[in-house]
This record gives structure tokens, C-alpha cells and sequence, in this order.
């Protein structure tokens, strides 16, 4: 029927799938055809029946062929089938990521081999192999780690927990496994807080600029978002002390540590003040710490200076171990972690045991912590080379060079930013424009870059052209 290629790497069960899947597309086998028994088949190409066993049962998961009993084995009848819907493989096939942030939400997530992804918020998968090496799953499944298998507990693994909450104490944040509870990354975090925090119509302090899917979270739960201006040493007190006067806000949402999208760090009495805030005003500091683990030196964060009285602690693995690893957490008080198990369970139920115990594999391995120093020298290297490179192209930069795997770049006055993003997406470049990290839309002139893309030749080019075409 055909021959199998011994010298390959492509294992010998798929390419009978891939033999046979053909004969019956072609029509060299059709319909109702009888295909060879195991025994036949495998004598004729010359491996073990197991191995065409294995063959057959995926083609008949696939419904190409069909068992009959006592009968042997047949080509399936066609199904109907309704006409595919093209692939959103590209940012060509989504909205534009330039004026809508769910389309560049969605845009960051595209195939990173079809794109320039510029304005990702996510590294490269490469980067996240000594992380999650190929044998880490058979680790974790191991008969060592059997609740991998069992319902996850609401409020997360036992194990996981002890992990997260001996790292926080690391770092000074005085918390027990008890104040922390597991979330499907940072953003269920946010979501489930919203919930159980804000009533429609209450006042929500954000910084500007800030996270762009936070401002959608938090408009899909019809509060009111009042703009902080982020400096370089943090968020502006003056308009913080004057929104709180004003609005007598539920919470403020801020990132201590490289923040995206400026790379800032809020300076220790910037902390110390804004905490002197919420205590008078009465007020929740919810701090996003997704970045944190790639700061390197010593550091001030809100929930250090607090121990989690007025502050909500938000951590994520997301960012250093890969988007498909969804797993983050929130540190809190009891009542606040009490109403976020409640409301987990009535969301998703539960979290992933197999996903925890992944993650808590990584972290007691010791890989994590190799791999962030790894990473953080890397992304150090490369934010020097993208700066260099943006710069070369034209756009500037602040004079304080911030930190982490972001850059702010403003881009001439002369330049149409609408019109770039646009023909950017028509060359999938993916560029994440300004005005989508201000919650009232008013930063202009602004692109916030992904170093570990940014230096790529076509994008320099690309940049390099539009902005002497407009000057």
C-alpha cells in the first residue's frame, strides 16, 4: 500500500495515519472501503501490530475509518460538514488592534511565527523551555504528586500555596497559605475582585496609563473609573488626594514594580503616602505584582509595608512560564479571601490540580528561580538593544530608562499614529498604541514596545520609513 521512511524523526504511528488519511482523502480508498486487518497492515509495511493498532484507533477518533464487529475495519461514510470559518491565525483576520483592546488583547495572542508582535505583552515561547521542560508533565503525574489527578480545592493546592506563601515571606510580605487563593492568571484575579468588592456606579481609581484589559474588566462591571496620572516615580499623590476627597473611591488599582506599559517603579515614599491615603480615605490598594519576579535588587512593594490590611496582593507565573500555564494568585485578609473562594466556586468551581501541581513541580524544582535569572538578564540585554534600535528609527524615549520587558516610546508629532497602527497590521507588525493604556483615551504619540521583538530588522525598517515619510 506504501512504505514507511525509517530515517526520520517522524514516528512510525503517525506516518501510517498520515499514508492512510490520504489514500482515503484521494479516493483511493472510498467509502465503505475494507482497509487490511492489523496483522496484514503490519506485515506490509513491516512494523508490529501494536503499532498499527495504535494507527487505527486515532483514525478512528478522527472518522476516517470504523471498526464493524467481527468484521474488521472500514473507510467511514463523509459527514456533512458546514464551511470552515477562516482562522484568525494573523491580525490581518482581527479588528484593529489600534483602536479596540480586546482586538489587541486577541492580536497578542496570535501564532508569534506569522507576526512582528511588537505590542505583545507576552515573551517568546522559546524562552520558556528550561521553565517547563519536556519531561515536567511525567514528573508531575508521578505517584509522588497523586492530587495532580484529584479535584483541586477551591481555594487551591495545599502544596502550591505553602510554596507561594514561603516566597512572599521572602520578600517580606508576611502572609500563611490560609491568605492566599489560586486564580486562572491575573485576570480571573481582577474579575473575581470586582465582584465581590464593587457595586455598579462605585468610583474605581486607575492609573493613566495603565493596563488596557483591566479598564474593560472594569467597565463590563459599570463602576466608574477615575484617571491617576503615573509619573516616574509612580502615581501623582496630588490627583490621588483630590480623586479621594472628590469620589471617595472603593479601590486603587497600581503596580509597584515595573509597570506596564512605562517600565517605572513607584519610589518607597510614594508607597509609604499612598498607604497614608488609603488608611484616611478608606480605600483598597489592589497591587498587580505580574511583573515583580523580574526586578532584580532590593525593593519596596505596598504588602510589605502593609501586611495585607489595606493592600490586596496580586501575583501571576503567566508572564515567566508561559501563557498557557494560566495560574495566579491573590494574598489578602480572611474576609477577603472567604468571599473569593465563594466566588470562584460559583464561577469556574474550581481551579486545575493538574496545572497547580505543575507550577508547584516548577517552583520546588528549583528551574523557576534559574530561569528568572536567566530571563531578567536577557530581557535587560535586549531592552538596551530595542531602545537603541526604536531610537536609530526615530521615536525617544524618557530620560528615566525604567525597567522590565516593556518600552514607552513617543513617536513624532507629525506622525499619524491611527495610520501606523494600521499599516503596521497590514505588514503583521503588531503595534500596541498609547491611547489604548488610558482609561479616558488621552495619551497620544505613544507606543508601548515588547523588547524581546522590538530590535527585529523589519520593524526598525518599517518605523524608520514611516517617520521620515512624515517628516
Amino acid at each position: 500500500m506504501f512504505e514507511l521512511a525509517r530515517k526520520t524523526d517522524v514516528p512510525l504511528v503517525d506516518q501510517i495515519v498520515e499514508r492512510l488519511t490520504k489514500l482515503v482523502r484521494h479516493g483511493q480508498l472510498p467509502e465503505g472501503a475494507r482497509v487490511p486487518s492489523i496483522r496484514k497492515l503490519a506485515k506490509l509495511v513491516g512494523v508490529s501490530p501494536f503499532t498499527v493498532v495504535d494507527a487505527y484507533d486515532r483514525l478512528a477518533a478522527r472518522g476516517i475509518i470504523e471498526s464493524r464487529a467481527g468484521r474488521g475495519f472500514f473507510v467511514a461514510k463523509r459527514r456533512a460538514s458546514a464551511p470552515a470559518l477562516s482562522a484568525l491565525s494573523t491580525i490581518e483576520a482581527l479588528p484593529d488592534p489600534g483602536t479596540d483592546a480586546i482586538a489587541l488583547a486577541r492580536a497578542a495572542l496570535a501564532d508569534p511565527a506569522k507576526i512582528i508582535a511588537a505590542g505583545s505583552g507576552f515573551l517568546p515561547a522559546s524562552w520558556f523551555a528550561e521553565a517547563l521542560p519536556a519531561n515536567a508533565l511525567a514528573r508531575v503525574t508521578h505517584a509522588r504528586r497523586p492530587q495532580a489527578w484529584l479535584p483541586c480545592p477551591p481555594q487551591g493546592l495545599g502544596e502550591l500555596r505553602e510554596q507561594l506563601a514561603e516566597r512572599l515571606v521572602q520578600r517580606g510580605i508576611a502572609v500563611g497559605p490560609a491568605n492566599i487563593v489560586t486564580t486562572f492568571g491575573a485576570s480571573q484575579a481582577f474579575d473575581l475582585l470586582a465582584r465581590i468588592l464593587f457595586a455598579p456606579g462605585d468610583t474605581v481609581l486607575v492609573e493613566d496609563p495603565g493596563y488596557f484589559v483591566l479598564f474593560e474588566q472594569l467597565r463590563a462591571h459599570h463602576v466608574k473609573l477615575v484617571a491617576v496620572p503615573r509619573g516616574p516615580g509612580g502615581p501623582d499623590l496630588e490627583v490621588l488626594e483630590a480623586a479621594c476627597r472628590t469620589h471617595r473611591p472603593r479601590a486603587f488599582f497600581t503596580q509597584t514594580l515595573l509597570h506596564n506599559p512605562t517600565g517605572s517603579n513607584t519610589e518607597p515614599a510614594v508607597c509609604h503616602r499612598l498607604l497614608t491615603l488609603a488608611e484616611t480615605y478608606g480605600f483598597a490598594v489592589i497591587e498587580d505584582d505580574v511583573y515583580g519576579d523580574l526586578y532584580e535588587g532590593p525593593c519596596v512593594r505596598l504588602a510589605q509595608i502593609d501586611g495585607l490590611r489595606h493592600v490586596i496582593y496580586i501575583g501571576s507565573f503567566t508572564k515567566l512560564v508561559g501563557p498557557t500555564l494560566r495560574l495566579g494568585f491573590v494574598a489578602a485578609d480572611a474576609g477577603v479571601v472567604a468571599q473569593l473562594v465563594e466566588r470562584k466556586v460559583l464561577s469556574v468551581l474550581s481551579g486545575s490540580a493538574l496545572l497547580e501541581s505543575l507550577v508547584s513541580e516548577v517552583l520546588d524544582s528549583g528551574r523557576f528561580l534559574r530561569h528568572t535569572q536567566t530571563v531578567r538578564a536577557r530581557v535587560a540585554r535586549m531592552r538596551r538593544d530595542a531602545r537603541t534600535a526604536l531610537e536609530s528609527a526615530g521615536l525617544t524615549f524618557d530620560e528615566t530608562p525604567g525597567e522590565g520587558i516593556f518600552l514607552w516610546g513617543r513617536v513624532p508629532q507629525a506622525l499619524d499614529q491611527d495610520d501606523l497602527v494600521r499599516r503596521a497590521r497590514d505588514r503583521s507588525i503588531l503595534l500596541a498604541k498609547g491611547a489604548l493604556f488610558s482609561p479616558l483615551r488621552a495619551v497620544n504619540q505613544r507606543l508601548r514596545f515588547n523588547v524581546a521583538y522590538s530590535a527585529a530588522p523589519e520593524l526598525v525598517r518599517f518605523l524608520a520609513e514611516s517617520v521620515r515619510a512624515a517628516a
